[in-house]
């Protein structure tokens, strides 16, 4: 008997260890309230980046150097001290409109694989901008690389590649250096 009450004395201390072990692991693992702000900033700086990345530059938005490339390209290769207002104007009337009045930001670049950035814009600096902020609580960061493609990028009218099952891609050439509509050997279209 006495060797059943030693035996359920260590199986209850056992059980509330682990249930006090348990209990830790659980509350730790808690996010703190400066998660969410910190995933809805992150998500917001990363989308905007890749919609300027990804929308072509166009008189609408400001001087645009380099008419088929993106916006972002744009800002990039505005690096003539002349046209450090033609950035800020791009800057602000891009990102600007889409970064709620809530939220400062600022924009870097850097050319040398990270190690120096060039602060380019930032809101704190510009009294007249409606995102200029005095104080952070937090602060996410978010990185695009770009590369400094001038032009269009040609493609072939016709396929290089010789498909025997396949007799054209479906798309009509153009003038524009679109896609041909056959394959560059002859196919039998089966």
């Amino acid at each position: 008997m006495r060797a059943f009450i030693f035996s359920l004395d260590a199986f209850v201390a056992f059980t509330l260890a682990l249930l006090a072990i348990y209990s830790l692991i659980f509350f730790s693992s808690v996010p703190s309230a400066y998660y969410y702000l910190l995933t809805q900033g992150h998500f917001l700086s990363r989308d905007i980046l890749l919609a300027i990345s990804t929308t072509r530059c166009t008189d609408d938005y400001g001087l645009c150097e380099n008419p088929f490339g993106s916006v972002l390209d744009n800002v990039v290769s505005l690096n003539n001290p002349n046209e450090t207002s033609h950035r800020t104007e791009l800057i602000k009337s891009t990102v600007g409109v889409m970064v709620p009045r809530q939220f400062g930001y600022s924009v870097e670049l850097s050319d040398s694989l990270g190690n120096d950035w060039e602060l380019v814009y930032d809101t704190k600096d510009d009294a007249g901008d409606q995102h200029a902020k005095t104080r952070r609580k937090l602060t996410v960061a978010t990185q695009v690389i770009t590369f400094g493609y001038g032009g269009r990028i040609n493609k072939l009218i016709e396929s290089p590649y010789n498909y025997i099952s396949c007799s054209g891609d479906g798309y009509a050439a153009d003038d524009t250096g679109g896609i041909g509509t056959g394959a560059a050997g002859g196919g039998d279209g089966a």
